[in-house]
């Protein structure tokens, strides 16, 4: 039986109150990259098959908005940054 994260993806992140987002991403998401913009830092995650920005507060050092990127426009400001690399496993050692 497939688990509902997977099998509902966005429907299911959407679905969830708001400190189970936060727990879901920190819990299964991957960090891809941290940006910065004035009064706040920008953590881009990797869940299950979409993306989450989080936004903290600089000031009070706690998590102001929960946004699940609806497309991929929304990643322009990330592509600079990322490699890919950094998102898959070192395969050096396997045989094809």
């Amino acid at each position: 039986m497939q688990d509902k994260r997977n099998e509902y993806g966005v429907t299911y992140f959407y679905g969830l109150p708001y400190q189970d987002q936060l727990n879901l991403v920190w819990q299964h998401g991957m960090l891809i990259e941290s940006r910065r913009i004035p009064g706040f830092w920008l953590h881009l995650y990797a869940v299950n098959t979409f993306f989450v920005e989080i936004w903290v507060c600089q000031r009070r050092y706690d998590v102001t908005l929960v946004r699940m990127l609806a497309n991929t426009n929304e990643l322009e400001p990330y592509i600079d940054k990322v490699s890919l690399g950094n998102l898959f496993p070192d395969r050096r050692d396997d045989a094809f």
